[in-house]
C-alpha cells in the first residue's frame, strides 16, 4: 500500500523547493540592484577613499566594454532570470513526475527494463527503483515542451485537463520559445521562432509578438515579471490538483495491483 502522506509531502516539498529557487533569483536581482547603487556612491561621493573610486572606475570601464558587445550587464541579468525561472519550473514538474511514478509505479507499465549493474552488481533494489524512475522522468521532460508535459501528466495519471488555465499554459509555452532564443540565438528572433509561432498559435494570438531580426531584450523586464507570476500560479495549482487526487490515484493503483496478483 502506498504511503499517501509521504507522497503528498513529496509533492509539497517540490513546490517549496521551486519557491526557494524563485527566492534565490529574487535575491540575485536585488544584489545586482544594490551593486549598482554602491557603484554610483563610490563614483560620486568624494569621501570615498581613492581605492573605492578606482574600483568604481574599473567597474564602469568593464560595463562600457560589455555594452559595446551589444549585450549590457542588465540584459544579461534579465536573461539569466528568465532562463533560471523557466528551468526551475521544469524541475518542479520533473520532481512531481518522479513522485507520481515512484509512489504509484503501476503507471510505469507491467514490465520495465533495469540496468544489470543496478540490479546485480550494486545489488541495491531501492537505488534500482530510483534510477528507473529518474530515467523515465528524464526522457519525458527532455523530449517535451511545457504544454506537452502538462498534457502528458493529465493523460498519464487520469487528471482532468480542464483544471489547468489554458491561457496561462499557452503564455508560459510562448515564454519558453523566447527562452530558446536567448539560449540558442543570443535573444534575436529568427525564422524558426516565426515558424513555431505560426504553428502553435492562431494569427495575432500570441502575448509577445516579435518580428524576425528583433531582439527580445526590450521585452525582458515585462516577461521576467510575468513568468514569476504565472509559474507560481501553476505550481500552486498543480500541487493542489495532485494532492487532492491522491485517493483516486491510490485506489487506481491498488486495483491494478490486485488484478496483477490474480
Amino acid at each position: 500500500m502506498t504511503d499517501t502522506n509521504l507522497f503528498k509531502n513529496s509533492i509539497r516539498e517540490a513546490e517549496r523547493e521551486f519557491k526557494a529557487r524563485l527566492e534565490q533569483q529574487r535575491l540575485f536581482q536585488l544584489q545586482n540592484h544594490f551593486l549598482m547603487k554602491l557603484y554610483e556612491v563610490l563614483k560620486t561621493d568624494e569621501r570615498c577613499a581613492s581605492q573605492g573610486r578606482f574600483l568604481s572606475e574599473q567597474y564602469e570601464d568593464f560595463r562600457k566594454k560589455l555594452d559595446g558587445t551589444g549585450r549590457t550587464y542588465d540584459h544579461i541579468v534579465q536573461e539569466k532570470a528568465l532562463v533560471d525561472i523557466y528551468s526551475s519550473f521544469e524541475q518542479f514538474l520533473s520532481d512531481c513526475l518522479f513522485s507520481l511514478y515512484f509512489y504509484f509505479p503501476k503507471f510505469l507499465g507491467d514490465i520495465v527494463e533495469v540496468s544489470t549493474v543496478d540490479l546485480f552488481v550494486d545489488g541495491n533494489i531501492e537505488l534500482c527503483k530510483k534510477n528507473k524512475v529518474e530515467s523515465k522522468v528524464k526522457s519525458e521532460i527532455q523530449k517535451s515542451n511545457i504544454r506537452d508535459i502538462l498534457s502528458y501528466i493529465e493523460k498519464e495519471f487520469g487528471m482532468k485537463s480542464s483544471q489547468f488555465d489554458a491561457s496561462i499554459v499557452d503564455e508560459l509555452f510562448e515564454i519558453g520559445l523566447i527562452r530558446n532564443l536567448i539560449v540558442h540565438n543570443n535573444g534575436v528572433v529568427n525564422v524558426i521562432h516565426g515558424i513555431q509561432i505560426r504553428k502553435f498559435f492562431p494569427e495575432n494570438s500570441q502575448k509577445y509578438p516579435l518580428k524576425e531580426g528583433e531582439s527580445v531584450q526590450t521585452r525582458l523586464p515585462e516577461i521576467v515579471e510575468r513568468i514569476k507570476e504565472i509559474t507560481v500560479q501553476l505550481c500552486e495549482k498543480i500541487t493542489q490538483i495532485i494532492t487532492d487526487d491522491t485517493i483516486r490515484l491510490e485506489k487506481h493503483h491498488e486495483k491494478y495491483t490486485s488484478k496483477s496478483k490474480t
